[in-house]
């Protein structure tokens, strides 16, 4: 994937210098980030990743903002914003960052239309300029026939592509995303992953907060941490497209390079070449997110893996897991389910 700006514009916009956050809880005190450090350049998509509780939201409400750090700076288009008042902060989170959150943060008595307009009704736009500029962005995440409605009206993709709207009305400097998907299901966290995609090749620069690889594949550098700190940084040549599918695994719960699935489980070594040991997992064929490679149902959509329909792995139900020998298979079209599937995944009716 193209990286907007990459070789044109090649300085951080974005800057966490030894950042230490201690919360006091009681007697106790928690250490929530450890003397970190990461810089964010212009044109970049980064996914930051790690467990819960690793430190991974505190360190996004710090570079966004609305929180300040204990110890260390926090640098925005090289200013330090660590000396800023709650008021200079407060313009700066308004004209140099966007924000988009998993819980949508919308409000709901107002249109899509009003929400996307808050922003600039801060900045002093007026009353005409912010009903024009909130109708592009709304627009061009694909809302336009939807701006009168109120976030009751809406589906959660389409929540999630107003708070979008919002985040960028104001042409931010970066873009700050809190598990963006985390409250969706999985076509529209793809279709919102496409959108910040679009956004990330116009120019923006994107900080994605996850919890899950297959959204962080998304990304052209993903960042680890762990327990407060960064524990490591991986460039990604070639990111995942949203809406490509990507190859399957073979059939018959064989890997590449002979190796079989029971002996993956064990964790011996795929493959002796570069391109086989890519197949550390297995990859559902309709939402293309990984699996562990023992899966027979994927973990996002439900849908059987590739190698689970085949008809040597049915053909001998004593060398398969206790899973495969229980499946769900559909009286209207037959496909085999999850067992404790309530709808078929390729038909959608309801199992009886």
């Amino acid at each position: 994937m193209h990286r907007p700006g990459w070789a044109e514009v090649d300085f951080p916009v974005l800057v966490i210098q030894n950042v230490s956050k201690v919360y006091e809880m009681g007697d106790c005190q928690v250490h929530a980030l450890k003397h970190t450090s990461l810089a964010v350049r212009a044109g970049e998509m980064i996914a930051i990743m790690g467990p819960s509780g690793s430190g991974k939201s505190t360190l996004l409400q710090i570079m966004g903002c609305l929180d300040r750090p204990t110890t260390g700076k926090v640098l925005i288009d090289g200013e330090d914003v660590s000396l800023l008042s709650d008021v200079e902060l407060a313009r700066t989170r308004n004209s140099k960052l966007g924000f988009i959150f998993q819980a949508f943060n919308l409000m709901p008595h107002e249109t899509a239309l009003h929400n996307v307009e808050v922003p600039l009704q801060y900045a002093g736009l007026g009353r005409r300029e912010r009903r024009r500029l909130a109708e592009e962005a709304l627009r061009a995440v694909g809302l336009g026939e939807r701006l009168f409605h109120r976030p009751a009206e809406l589906s959660g993709g389409q929540r999630q592509r107003v708070a979008i709207a919002r985040a960028v009305v104001n042409k931010p400097l970066v873009i700050l995303a809190d598990e963006p998907t985390g409250a969706l299901d999985v076509k529209s966290g793809i279709e919102v992953m496409g959108i910040l995609q679009r956004l990330n090749q116009e120019g923006r620069t994107i900080v994605i907060v996850t919890h899950d690889p297959g959204i962080a594949e998304y990304a052209s550098r993903i960042v680890r941490i762990s327990d407060g700190r960064i524990t490591s940084e991986e460039l990604v040549e070639s990111p995942k497209v949203a809406g490509e599918r990507k190859v399957m695994v073979p059939a018959a719960g064989i890997m590449p390079g002979g190796v079989s699935m029971r002996a993956a489980r064990r964790g011996e070594e795929f493959a002796h070449t570069p391109a086989q040991a890519t197949y550390g997992y297995s990859v559902c064929g309709v939402c293309g997110l990984s699996n562990r490679p023992q899966a027979i149902f994927c973990r996002n959509c439900g849908t059987q893996m590739e190698f689970a329909r085949s008809e040597s792995y049915r053909m001998k139900p004593e060398a398969t897991p206790q899973a495969a020998r229980s499946i769900h298979s559909c009286s209207e079209c037959g496909a085999s389910n999850r067992p404790k599937a309530r709808y078929c995944a390729y038909c959608g009716k309801y199992m009886t």
